[in-house]
């Protein structure tokens, strides 16, 4: 933005760059900004930033308001180091980092995946019954549930991994997807 404030008014002194169009951007968060200079003066245009790496670039249709809030504040922590007992960006735990991406967006859940199980509506364990911002939940030792996710859509999750070692999102048609598949015991929906 700095490089923006910074050029527009040198360029804007010289004659010959009027006759042409120059632009420049940035990244401002979640936006992307565009500023050009024409021969009708300078225009700035933000708009949501997109790329093939962005989560909302690959969000279902039917995806609701509050639930592209809360991937878009699950993505900005994507990369933080999985911390056993973690709740916050310092480090996160699986539902430790659920727990503070739906409490940022306003949706209170319990501390532990086990507790978060009993939050919102129950679905079908199924990836076709889930909707982008449920809750996926896991038992990758057994029965008791263990571990959690939020589901993104089109078959992809978003979790802290201890595995991994950080926040990661899962495609679930992947070898490591369908590892977690077979250990999928519930859904809940809490927006």
């Amino acid at each position: 933005m700095r490089l923006i404030t910074c050029a527009l008014p040198l360029l804007a002194g010289v004659p010959s760059v009027l006759s042409a169009q120059i632009r420049v951007g940035t990244t401002v968060g979640p936006l992307a900004v565009v500023a050009t200079l024409g021969g009708r003066g300078v225009t700035v245009r933000a708009t949501p930033r997109s790329s093939r790496h962005s989560p909302a670039a690959r969000l279902p249709r039917a995806t609701s308001a509050s639930a592209a809030r809360v991937l878009a504040t699950a993505d900005r922590y994507l990369g933080t180091r999985y911390r056993y007992g973690g709740s916050t960006p310092a480090g996160f735990d699986c539902s430790g980092f659920v727990q503070y991406v739906f409490r940022r967006n306003g949706v209170e859940l319990p501390r532990t995946s086990r507790q978060q199980a009993t939050a919102g509506r129950a679905l079908a364990a199924r990836v076709d019954s889930l909707r982008p911002g449920d809750l996926m939940l896991f038992a990758s030792k057994g029965a008791r549930i263990d571990h959690v996710a939020i589901y993104v859509g089109n078959n992809r999750m978003l979790h802290s991994s201890a595995g991994a070692g950080k926040v990661v999102y899962d495609d679930l048609t992947t070898l490591r997807g369908k590892w977690y598949l077979a250990r999928h015991v519930a859904s809940r929906r809490v927006l």
